[in-house]
């Protein structure tokens, strides 16, 4: 296991050091830098996914919360299941 690692870890070594010899400086660095670019930008969409979710949440806990714990009204009683007793 650890030739093939060490084997794979020397194959993708040559193949960069091959594509970087064959790729102008400003090309790579281009292509480094969109990288980068959409790296972050999909880091922040992330981000952005994640604090919607949790804002989502947050609000939809308050309403449950809100609704445990307010007092019941006349009108409430035909919200209620109705539990019926059953015959054996």
């Amino acid at each position: 296991m650890k030739t093939l690692t060490r084997t794979s870890g020397a194959l993708i070594a040559a193949l960069a050091v091959a594509s970087a010899a064959t790729v102008p400086a400003f090309a790579q660095s281009s292509n480094l830098n969109s990288i980068n670019n959409s790296l972050a930008d999909q880091g922040e969409m992330r981000s952005l996914q994640q604090q919607e979710t949790t804002d989502f949440n947050q609000s939809l806990m308050q309403s449950e919360r809100n609704r445990m714990y307010q007092q019941p009204t006349q009108n409430d009683y035909y919200l209620l299941p109705h539990m019926h007793a059953t015959r054996r």
